[in-house]
Parts: C-alpha cells; structure tokens; sequence
C-alpha cells in the first residue's frame, strides 16, 4: 500500500452567511425610533408646553381689547374739538384739527413770582389771517400773547387753538388812525356814538370768544379821542375785560379813560420788529429785559414774520432767566 504523503494542511470550510439574524439592522432601526421620540417628547416639553403655561396676549389673531377699537374710527368720525367750529367746506379744514390738538401746554408753565422779579410779557399782533403762523408761535413753547385781528380767514380758528394749547389771547381791534390811508371794515372811528362803539366790540369779540382783553390795532387817532375812548372803557369794564394799548401815539389818553372807567391797562414798552430781521429783533428784545428790569416790568409787541419767531426761539436759549415771562394778566396782577 502506497505511503500517503503529506500535503497541505486542510482548510477549514468558511462559515456560511446563510441564515444569519438581521439583528444589528433591527437594533439600528428600534435606536433610530427611540431618538426620534425622545426629540419630540424633548420639543414638546420645551416648545409647547410653556406657551400652553404662558399667560395669553393678544396676538396678530387675538382680537384686541375693547380700549383699542377706537384706534381706527370709521372714516365718517368727527375729529376732536375745536374742528365742529371749522366750516366744513374749508380748505384748510384737515390742518385745523391736528393743530388744535397740538401739545395741551406747549408753553412753559408760568412759575411762582419772587417778590420783586422783574416781569416782561411778549405779545404777537395781527394774528388771524394764517394758521401757519399760529403754529409756529404755539411750537416756541413759551408763554406769548395772542393778538387776533377781527374779519380775517382765521380768526376764530386761530382764537380755538391758542385756547386749547392754553394761551392768553386778546381782540386786536382796528382803530382810527391820522393820515389818508384806508381803514378796515369794522374799525372804531372818531365821532361814533356809544352804541356804534358797543355794536362793533361786541361783533368781534364774539370772533374771538377766549379773549381777556382788547389792544389797539393803528389807532393814532382814536386813542387820541377821550370821548371814543371812553366809550370803549365803558364796555369793556361790563365785559370784565383789560385794555393794552399800543401806543401808537405819544398822545394816547387810553391809560387816562381806562383809569377812570376802572378797567385794568398796561401800555406797550418796545416794538420787536419795528426793523424786521432776526438780529434787529434780538436786539429788541435785549432792550426789553432792560426795561423790565430797570422798571420792574415791560410789554414787547411783535408781528408774526419768520424773523420775529426765528428771534424768540434764538432768544428764548439764552435769555436773563431771573426775568418771569408771564401773560398779560400776570402782569396786571402783579403775582
């Protein structure tokens, strides 16, 4: 018998891959479900619910409290007062309204006087004929006069917002005055009798319902006039009204009639713009804190020209601070 050689080691069969578990695919899937659910719990305990603790506000959804529908009023609503005195057919109509309801107190409040405090009051005149003009003297925030003038587009309008925004206004009443130059309808002229006189205050002040008192528009005449003069005192003391004059004349007699009728007066210290310009102005006004000073207190009438507002705001920045701008009727109080 043949001697068996040897050969090579014998190898052993591989093990076949037949009928092998799936077990790590199913592993992987069960893992990948677990994750995915323990994110969601994660996103709901973090997502939703806090909003779900969170106290509700209204949203772009929510409807809005009651206070707030008044936000968009129908397009027929009424704006706020003084509009109902606007005429409806007016151009200027849609500018009155925000106007009138510019700031409540854009002036600055009038503080308490030290005894002795030198006292200076700025008037404006001839206001009236534009709405512009009486808001930029509103957005100066200081404590001015409203001079209005009778028969003018806006007088009443003008007399409204200065009202609302807490101004002293006065009648600015055209008066008879020398020379050939025209005179407005509605002017006090001499040789008119007491109820002529009465018949013509009382049409304008009617104009300008919120007025305290009455100056004098030209008037070189008519203040010159004791007996016109008084019969203007006569009704104006029934009124309860003051009287500032002008002092269109150096011989008024107004401050004489209003003494005897007892009607409270002040007369004018310095004109602001009589040279219209910023700097002329502020040079005026200069003078009036000196007189204010020097007397204890002083009147200053200016125009509504944009170099006389343009003043009082350069001004107001660093005016004598130790003299109290007050209204007219400070003045006269002497408080």
């Amino acid at each position: 018998m043949p001697k068996k050689s040897p050969g090579k080691p014998r190898r052993r069969p591989a093990k076949s891959q037949r009928g092998r578990k799936d077990t790590p695919a199913a592993l992987v899937f069960f893992a990948g479900v677990a994750v995915a659910a323990i994110i969601l719990f994660f996103g709901y305990a973090f997502f939703y619910l806090p909003d779900q603790k969170a106290p509700k506000t209204p949203t772009a959804q929510t409807k809005a409290p009651a206070p707030a529908a008044p936000a968009a009023p129908a397009p027929g609503t009424p704006a706020p007062a003084p509009t109902p005195e606007k005429p409806a057919a007016s151009p200027d109509t849609p500018p009155t309204a925000p106007a009138a309801t510019a700031p409540a107190t854009p002036a600055q409040p009038e503080p308490p006087l030290k005894a002795g405090s030198p006292r200076l009051t700025i008037v404006i005149d001839d206001l009236g004929g534009s709405l512009e003009q009486a808001r930029d003297l509103l957005d100066l925030g200081l404590p001015v006069t409203f001079s209005i003038m009778p028969n003018l587009p806006h007088t009443k309008d003008v007399d409204a917002m200065a009202a609302k925004a807490g101004m002293e206004v006065i009648l600015h009443q055209p008066m008879d005055a020398h020379g050939s130059a025209p005179q407005a309808a509605g002017t006090l002229r001499t040789g008119m009798t007491v109820p002529e006189t009465a018949a013509i205050l009382a049409a304008h002040l009617a104009q300008a319902p919120h007025a305290v008192g009455v100056s004098n528009h030209t008037g070189s005449k008519a203040t010159e006039d004791a007996v016109l003069m008084a019969a203007v005192m006569a009704d104006l003391k029934g009124r309860g009204l003051f009287f500032l004059d002008s002092l269109t004349s150096a011989k008024s007699v107004a401050g004489k009639e209003a003494a005897k009728a007892q009607v409270p007066t002040l007369s004018r210290t310095v004109f602001l713009d009589n040279e219209r310009g910023q700097q002329p102005t502020l040079l005026m006004l200069a003078q009036a804190e000196k007189e204010a000073r020097a007397k204890g207190r002083a009147v200053a009438i200016g125009h509504p020209y944009p170099e006389t507002i343009a003043a009082l705001a350069a001004w107001d920045i660093r005016r004598d601070k130790s003299i109290a701008l007050v209204t007219l009727s400070r003045q006269l109080k002497g408080n």
